[in-house]
């Protein structure tokens, strides 16, 4: 229905052009009593939009009744434009038009306004002077009070052979736009069969990336993912209230709520989409004004929702439609703002809501008969707002590879740290051995003295070496250890052409053990995790060690891929009937594993085993965790 997501356009862009003033009057010329008619025949199709085809008489008292109004034909006038549109007024308004059914016998047809936010709808059908049929309509009255339930005030007439006039009076608390419409009954069923078609499909859309993304969010915690889909949904409820869907399917009787909800959906849109804005784009650290202004708005926003239940619907959609270019304006801004300085996730972003105005500018063009009318031009909004939403869908995903890159950076850096100390260590350990020889050489009459000193050298390195390679909580090998022995045995597999495997897990949700139990309950799971495992690696040359926090890997010689990822389930079951005792309360937890498994080629490192690794293990806990994935090496999973 256009004029309906004209309105839409109003609510959303259009506002500076026609929402903001007190009332933007139709086009008119002299007075002049004489209007077109509609002419009927069986020629003429199912549908006729009437259009400026009518003379409108203001009505600024609005206490004309149907017989002065019928009767003073000095104060009609004629409409010059296609969509007559009055913007917000407080005035009523009566339109005229003539239909001649040229037909020879009675025809029935439906009268429809497609505006179901019309406060009152009054219908009056002449044949001659006899009046025929009279309806008292609005949206101040129950949906059962309606002549045909449907979601749009829908007039049915017999119309008699010859001359009928219609006359409809149309006052509202918000805007007044009357593009009516003469539909054959058969032909309207059909439309309309279509018409929810097409808005099924939008709802449908809209409701599967809410759902979508709530699951998301159970899986990640972002909060982003909590104001995009309260976003989302508000914005759907206001969609589904402005087509009067919800008046006809969800709250036919509560009609002081429907008199607010859009009002109410208009402000909630409004304030989720700031408050993703914030804190998707970072503004805080990015921009502090930035970060003031939104904020602002959004609380600006919060109290307008709060209002809609107390102040007057004329004044709150006022306040909501001039809140809306803000808003909208704002969140585009700052989102292109932002990737100009280099922020690469927000460009979804950017592109998300430039959709949505792109989509509105077309429409606006096409109403203005700036481009020609079409099945694409008509549903541009519609377009534009799926596009937004699965775009704002496609965002967040790309924060959070960005987000992950720049922790596998951080800890890239972190393992180029650790490399120049240990190649430092080793510089400082030549040169003591060199001091020794020097020293040795020197002291050659006391060697007695010196043998027992270096005896006693000898002992702290080797407890020096062993505390350097063993994890002091689990006993295990540590990080240091793990790294040389992997490039060691790396370089012995590569030259031999043997088989490499590497088990990589960490315990799932370890944050939570030690929120709820403390860290010495987390302590006490590492330990028994390595106390579990040591035993299973036995072999000459496999290495158990822990890689940091809660994450462990293993080495296995000559293992391949199906057996590293059996043994690396075994070790899940193992992990998952673990039941750790700690001060009176037995925890149990569950890891999630990644295999990478392969012979090394001469292109290849091994770090390259351990991404592959690590990649399998964030597979894993994308897939929930608690499970097992695996990849020969040369075939990574990217």
């Amino acid at each position: 229905m256009n004029s309906l997501y004209l309105k839409e356009l109003t609510f959303w862009l259009l506002v500076l052009m026609m929402g903001l003033t007190p009332q933007a009057q139709a086009n008119q010329d002299a007075p002049n009593p004489s209007f077109p008619s509609l002419v009927i025949s069986t020629q003429i199709p199912g549908l006729i939009e009437v259009g400026s085809r009518m003379g409108v008489l203001t009505d600024a008292s609005r206490s004309l009744t149907f017989d002065q109004a019928s009767t003073k034909l000095s104060a009609w006038q004629a409409i010059n434009r296609a969509s007559p549109n009055f913007g917000f007024t407080t005035d009523a308004y009566w339109f005229r038009f003539q239909i001649d059914n040229i037909t020879g016998q009675a025809l029935p047809r439906l009268i429809e306004l497609p505006i179901p936010f019309i406060d009152e709808v009054n219908f009056y059908h002449l044949a001659g002077d006899q009046l025929k049929t009279s309806y008292v309509l609005g949206d101040e009255k129950p949906f059962a009070q309606r002549i045909v339930k449907h979601q749009n005030f829908i007039m049915p007439v017999q119309l008699a052979p010859g001359l009928n006039q219609i006359y409809i009076r149309l006052a509202s608390a918000g805007t007044i736009e009357a593009p009516f419409r003469m539909w054959d009954p058969e032909r309207f069923h059909e439309a309309n069969r279509d018409e929810n078609l097409v808005q099924g499909v939008l709802i449908g859309i809209l409701l599967i990336m809410v759902i979508y993304n709530l699951f998301v969010f159970f899986s990640t915690g972002d909060i982003n993912y909590i104001f995009y889909i309260l976003f989302v949904a508000s914005y759907l409820l206001f969609h589904l209230t402005l087509t009067g869907f919800t008046f006809a399917y969800v709250w036919p009787n509560a009609v002081r709520w429907n008199s607010i909800a859009i009002s109410t959906f208009i402000a909630g849109t409004g304030l989720f989409a700031c408050l993703f804005a914030n804190s998707f784009l970072k503004l805080k650290e990015f921009s502090r004004p930035a970060w003031i202004l939104v904020n602002v708005l959004a609380a600006g926003c919060g109290v307008l929702v709060v209002l809609t239940f107390f102040l007057p619907y004329s004044l709150t959609v006022r306040l909501g439609a001039a809140v809306t270019i803000p808003v909208a304006l704002t969140a585009l801004v700052v989102g292109y703002w932002r990737w100009w300085r280099g922020a690469s996730f927000a460009r979804f972003y950017c592109l998300a809501w430039t959709s949505v105005l792109i989509g509105l500018g077309i429409l606006d063009a096409n109403k203005f008969g700036l481009i020609p009318s079409n099945i694409w031009t008509n549903n541009a909004p519609q377009m534009g707002i799926i596009l937004l939403v699965v775009l704002l869908s496609f965002t967040l995903i790309d924060r959070m590879n960005h987000d992950r890159s720049q922790r596998v950076n951080a800890q890239a850096a972190a393992l180029a740290h650790e490399r120049k100390a240990r190649a430092a260590q080793e510089a400082m350990i030549r040169l003591k051995e060199e001091t020794n020889r020097q020293l040795e050489q020197r002291v050659k009459a006391r060697t007695g003295e010196l043998n027992q000193t270096l005896d006693q050298l000898q002992t702290a390195n080797d407890r020096l070496l062993l505390l350097s390679t063993t994890d002091g909580l689990t006993q295990i090998s540590n990080r240091a250890f793990f790294d040389n022995a992997l490039a060691t045995e790396h370089r012995r597999a590569r030259r031999m052409g043997a088989p490499l495997g590497l088990i990589m897990f960490d315990i799932d949700h370890f944050k939570n053990i030690n929120d709820t139990h403390g860290h010495l309950a987390g302590d006490a799971c590492l330990k028994a995790l390595a106390k579990l495992m040591r035993p299973w690696i036995h072999r000459a040359g496999d290495v158990l060690a822990r890689y940091g926090g809660e994450e462990f890997v293993i080495l296995l010689l000559g293992s391949n891929l199906e057996s590293s990822a059996a043994l690396a389930e075994k070790f899940r079951i193992a992990v998952e009937e673990l039941q750790v005792a700690h001060e009176g309360h037995v925890i149990r937890m569950t890891a999630s594993f990644g295999v990478a498994c392969g012979v090394p080629d001469q292109q290849s490192n091994y770090q390259d085993f351990l991404a592959t690794a690590d990649k399998m293990l964030y597979k894993a806990k994308d897939s929930g965790r608690n499970c097992v994935r695996s990849s020969p090496m040369n075939h990574a999973v990217t």
